[in-house]
């Protein structure tokens, strides 16, 4: 009998040894004079909970079983660090943090889902977050991330900015939304701005390369992914967030933004609100950009249940907005003697107004004990409208609707032969398009999707190869219509694709890494390039589809090395791309005018007339990124990129590339106080598409200085930024209104935000 009571008392022992709740203890300092910091985010990756340090700089997670964890510590203006503990053992951490811009620990999430560090990626990737992002932010992503390395922008007036990734645009990148997609009109139309205001991003990450393995079609030139806390990936231990204010001159833009996270025991809360009004903007030669002005508002409320097994969670959001689109004067469109057609009021001032309600849900486990050992699915359901209003009149010209749900559920298996470690999935896309009005230039459609794809990475000895192939379907279903007078039959189009992808890694050393890709990506053609025939109002053209199109192929190269380093980082890429069947809308020598006996004419009066075709073409460039440390705090960063596109068949440029760019950086940042300029140099592009004008290179200096205050729990910092200082005149080749509006002239910005 006392055998047994003393085998039971053994057994609940162990049993509450095993199940011993610790707590973690540590103190951060900064490793430049020892003193504590305030503020450092400290998460737990393993439990998703997080904490911030005190004044004293101490911090404690309690209530921690027995096991092995790892530590992430980030704190803006210094060097992330990754610390792997055990529990119990390891207690009363002492962690130094070194100020510097050169940071080495951040783990790329777009494109990488074996979450492996950004050095072991074999596509050339790059993340703006804490000081930069704070240092760049801006209206929208687009002016966020110009001038970072192969990324520049395409503008129709400030509001409608959009990124280009080595050249190229619209339907060939998609933008992201933690990793599903926006479900919006921004890649169909230059004037069609993207759905998110630039205040709500925590991080923005960005895939350069053919990356249709993971997200389908439309990813030939890249991946841009907003990064934001819609759904909270931790627990904080108490109420926190950041209140925001910002002010420009150029265009007298006013915005504020707030956000709140909170923690209680499993689940995490998060909300986010942004207001935000401009003016019609001042160009570089003083002459006020008319119909440039913005009004935009909107919010974003989530949660999400983390207990030790996974993550569930919830976000609604809602963005509405309404901005103008510049347009020429009656007399530079038609000519002195056309000012009596009724064509004229298409071609008047335009205002968009743009509404989206977004419902999206994640959950995830990474504690499954099977071959299976983690799995994740991502759905968001987009409601999104979309009314190109008369200024003149107030009269709806043309009313878009987007109904858009998408899935994406993707399992990782545990690893075969040791070091074979992989993800499959499947994806679906339901989209239905509406357009109504009286100037509707293309038929409704719905759209439908589904695709099967695995990635797998192989790790022998200093070579990681990374594989992968992606199956997708495509149906776009286009009802009978009467466009602009014609009569169009109802038609299925169905686009099958088959894309596939290999690259290497050879690590020569902790440090120094070289890297291959060779990936074929796909794209089926839109709605607007299939079916559009009528006046688009908005950029004041007259469109042509063609119902033969066929899905654009890409096959491309990526290539280069990394230097990873303490204090210095390089990374040089060169990528080559083989399109096939690239669509490209090129314009003609003919003007349409409703009120002529000739609508199609070469008078040179009306709406000029662009047809969309397809033809063979390639693209193919370099970029590189270099960043120095002179010392803690003083660096230097030098950015330069150049891209060409041609036609294989008549080595014809192709229309709309970026022109050469340098840019050099120089920054003094320690924990309190930072101040830098950024010099940017544009080349002349001569190299112009038939009917393209050729611009001519500029340059511009940016300034920036700005400081972190202490005021108890708290943090007041302070930026003031200025854009092009010297107030120079300039036309950006990418501009979608080049021809009758310089880009925005000397720029003075000032925010202000409240960290608790």
């Amino acid at each position: 009998m006392k055998s047994y009571q003393l085998v039971l008392l053994t057994l609940i022992l162990l049993s509450a040894s095993a199940h011993a709740q610790n707590k973690i203890t540590g103190k951060v300092l900064d490793k430049k004079d020892g003193t504590p910091l305030l503020g450092v985010n400290i998460i737990i990756e393993e439990l998703k909970i997080g904490t911030a340090t005190n004044p004293d700089g101490n911090f404690e997670f309690a209530s921690i079983k027995n096991g092995f964890y790892t530590l992430r510590f980030s704190y803006i203006g210094h060097k992330t660090i990754i610390k792997s503990i055990t529990v119990p053992g390891d207690d009363n951490l002492l962690i130094e943090l070194e100020e510097g811009t050169v940071n080495l620990k951040d783990v790329v999430v777009t494109g990488n889902p074996f979450g492996s560090d950004a050095k072991d990626i074999s596509q050339s990737t790059l993340s703006v977050s804490n000081l930069d992002l704070l240092i760049r932010r801006s209206s929208n992503i687009a002016n966020t991330l110009n001038f970072q390395p192969g990324i520049s922008i395409r503008s129709n007036g400030i509001s409608t900015a959009r990124p280009i990734i080595r050249g190229f645009g619209n339907n060939r990148i998609l933008i992201l939304e933690n990793g599903l997609r926006m479900g919006d009109l921004s890649n169909t139309s230059d004037d069609h701005g993207v759905s998110n205001d630039g205040s709500t991003a925590e991080r923005l990450e960005v895939l350069r390369g053919p990356a249709s393995l993971l997200y389908g079609s439309n990813a030939l030139g890249g991946v841009i992914n907003i990064i934001s806390e819609a759904i909270p990936r931790y627990i904080p231990d108490q109420l926190d967030g950041d209140f925001n204010i910002s002010s420009a001159s150029v265009n007298k833009d006013l915005a504020v933004s707030g956000d709140l996270h909170y923690g209680i025991n499993d689940f995490g809360f998060h909300a986010n609100y942004f207001r935000r009004k401009t003016s019609n903007y001042l160009g570089g030669n003083g002459i006020v950009v008319e119909n440039s002005d913005q009004f935009s508002t909107g919010y974003q409320l989530g949660f999400s249940f983390i207990p030790s097994f996974g993550l569930g969670g919830l976000s609604y959001s809602s963005f509405n907005t309404k901005y103008g689109i510049p347009v020429k004067t009656e007399e530079e469109f038609f000519g002195e003697e056309e000012h009596g057609s009724e064509d004229v009021h298409s071609h008047h001032s335009v205002d968009i107004e743009m509404d989206k309600k977004e419902l999206r849900f994640l959950i995830e486990s990474s504690r499954l004990n099977s071959f299976i050992n983690s799995f994740s699915l991502k759905t968001g359901y987009q409601d999104y409208e979309h009314l190109e209003i008369s200024k003149e009149t107030g009269e709806i010209e043309s009313e878009f609707g987007l109904k858009t749900f998408s899935a994406d559920l993707s399992f990782k298996h545990s690893p075969l032969f040791q070091n074979l470690n992989g993800v499959f999935g499947i994806y679906f896309l339901n989209q239905n398009y509406t357009i109504k009005g009286e100037e509707a230039f293309t038929p409704n459609a719905d759209y439908f999707g589904i695709a099967g794809y695995f990635v797998e990475q192989l790790l022998i000895g200093k070579f990681n190869f990374q594989f992968g192939a992606r199956v997708e379907k495509n149906i776009i279903k286009i009802p009978e219509s009467e466009l602009s007078g014609k009569k169009f039959e109802a038609e299925e189009k169905n686009f099958d694709s088959f894309s596939a992808s290999i690259g290497v890694i050879y690590s020569l050393n902790d440090e120094i890494s070289f890297f291959a890709n060779a990936a074929n990506a796909f794209r089926s053609p839109t709605i607007e390039e299939l079916s559009s025939y009528a006046i688009h109002g908005a950029t004041g053209t007259f469109d042509i589809g063609s119902r033969n199109l066929v899905n654009e192929k890409n096959i491309g190269f990526d290539f280069g090395f990394r230097l990873r380093k303490y204090h210095h980082l390089v990374e040089l890429s060169g990528y080559y791309n083989r399109m096939l069947d690239y669509i490209y809308r090129e314009p003609t020598l003919q003007f349409y005018n409703s009120e002529s006996s000739i609508p199609f004419n070469n008078s040179g009066n009306g709406f000029p007339v662009y047809r969309y075709r397809q033809t063979d073409a390639e693209l193919y460039g370099f970029e590189l990124k270099a960043q120095y440390e002179i010392s803690r705090q003083i660096s230097i960063t030098t950015i330069m990129d150049y891209t060409k596109g041609n036609q294989i068949s008549t080595s014809t440029p192709l229309p709309q590339m970026p022109p050469f760019r340098f840019s050099v950086e120089p920054r003094y940042a320690d924990d309190e106080f930072w101040f830098g300029f950024n010099w940017k140099l544009v080349a002349d592009q001569n190299n112009v598409a038939q009917y393209e004008e050729t611009t001519k290179g500029y340059g511009l200096v940016d300034l920036y200085v700005g400081t972190k205050i202490q005021s108890g729990k708290s943090y007041h910092i302070v930026n003031l930024r200025g854009e092009n200082i010297l107030n120079q005149s300039y036309r950006d080749h990418l501009s979608s209104i080049k021809d009758f509006a310089l880009m925005p002239g000397r720029n003075v910005k000032l925010s202000y935000k409240f960290l608790f």
